[in-house]
């Protein structure tokens, strides 16, 4: 269920409301605690099933209402108690590890059956493969201020106030330990930031970073905020809302090498985030993409090329689409290091516009769309066009559900399925499923 955020107040924070207490008693999908009551169904952020808890509520509909939590009056047993525990870019950042985990599997396979009416048991035991802590490669966080009211972070739940992530474990210690003087060198420019996004290789050690200004700063401002950046990482990219890049300097690019596969990744550039999982990601689907003969192998939302190289490790040749020219680009650079180059095509278009072009079939297709997913007509295509096995790589539970019934129907069926904590300390949690034809 998306339910629209609560209105602001002047500081950007939520309007409460009236106080209610209410006992929890399971989780959302979306990672609230439900609540029951005779004003309708409460959805009560950062509460855990079996808690007593005292909630304000910020916004009323018919059927429903959401609540911020102000008070925990019985503490259910799970729930973990940190500095991070309060981080506002990790919604279960105060739930225990092990028990998120299990959450997340059982909400998987609710939504499952809910929304695609598929039995639990064709995802057989999908247990959730652990995240270490600090394992974000690709950060985006939210600017506001200027001087010394600058601020660089998540958004308050709820508002558009920004909350300093300093204390947040999804990042390395390296990154947190940056943010203050990344604040510092913004709180310069005169018509203050956006958004900063920081990628940084896998081992850490290395870090590229994009700040969007919020009014375009004129040549000196600019080139003094490159150098002050410059200093902390290895290259810097500065742009305007208005979408020009002002400035670049540095590296464009980071190599991230998954599976003996070289991969080039500029900053803005979509990879996986998480740097403890993104290899048995890519291993998983080698290994389904291996129990195929070698073929032809249809990587849709192809991206720098994670999921390519696993196909072309499978024995295939690979056509990847992909629909951004930046992150096309960086396909490109990436092809060029790989000895399997010539078994590898990029097309730089959507995969509507690809699919319409070509009357090609496939005997592998592997799909990683963004949050929206395929929706049933786009995921028929796809389905048609494969010859024997389909992998759907989602990281939302609920566009996945929607769209395997119309796979299936095509002709498929569910043969392995797994899940990993890609979003470790948040309720999202990342599927790879499998689909062999069997008409």
């Amino acid at each position: 269920m998306r339910i629209r955020s609560a209105p602001e107040t002047e500081a950007g924070d939520r309007a409460e409301g009236p106080t209610r207490r209410v006992r929890i008693e399971k989780l959302a999908p979306t990672g609230e605690g439900i609540a029951r009551t005779p004003e309708g169904v409460g959805f009560i952020d950062r509460a855990l099933p079996g808690e007593l808890v005292e909630t304000s509520i910020y916004e009323r509909r018919r059927r429903f209402w959401r609540g911020s939590l102000r008070g925990i009056l019985e503490r259910s047993p799970d729930r973990r108690e940190s500095v991070h525990a309060s981080c506002a870019g990790c919604d279960w950042a105060h739930f225990d590890e092990a028990a998120a985990r299990g959450a997340k599997r059982e909400l998987f396979l609710e939504t499952m059956q809910r929304i695609g009416k598929l039995d639990p048991a064709l995802f057989r035991e999908a247990s959730v493969a652990t995240s270490e802590a600090g394992y974000r490669i690709r950060t985006r966080l939210h600017a506001a201020g200027r001087g010394a009211e600058a601020r660089i972070g998540y958004f308050a739940p709820g508002s558009h106030r920004v909350v300093e992530a300093g204390v947040c474990e999804a990042l390395s210690r390296r990154t947190r330990d940056l943010l203050p003087a990344v604040r510092d060198a913004i709180a310069a420019v005169p018509g203050g930031a956006s958004e900063v996004a920081v990628l940084e290789d896998l081992a850490g050690a290395r870090r590229l970073i994009r700040v969007t200004v919020s009014a375009t700063p004129n040549a000196a401002e600019a080139e003094a905020l490159g150098r002050r950046l410059s200093a902390r990482f290895e290259g810097v990219r500065i742009r305007s809302t208005e979408g020009p890049v002002l400035r670049e300097g540095g590296w464009r690019r980071l190599t991230m090498e998954v599976g003996g596969s070289r991969h080039r990744v500029s900053v803005d550039s979509f990879f996986q985030g998480n740097r403890s999982l993104v290899h048995a990601l890519a291993e998983d689907v080698r290994r389904d993409a291996a129990l195929v003969p070698p073929g032809e192998a249809l990587d849709a939302f192809g991206g720098v090329g994670l999921f390519a190289g696993a196909l072309l490790s499978g024995g295939h040749r690979v056509t990847s689409v992909e629909s951004d020219p930046d992150v096309a680009a960086d396909a490109r650079a990436t092809r060029e290091d790989w000895d399997g180059r010539d078994r590898w095509a990029i097309e730089e278009a959507s995969i509507g516009n690809f699919l319409r072009a070509r009357e090609s079939r496939f005997d592998v297709v592997v799909v990683d769309p963004p949050r929206a997913g395929l929706g049933a007509e786009l995921a028929v295509e796809l389905a048609k066009r494969s010859r024997r096995l389909f992998v759907y790589v989602s990281c939302d539970p609920a566009t996945l559900a929607r769209d395997l019934p119309a796979i299936r129907d095509a002709g498929f069926e569910i043969r392995r399925s797994r899940l990993y904590d890609l979003f470790a300390f948040t309720h999202r949690v990342e599927a790879v499923v499998a689909l062999e034809r069997t008409a």
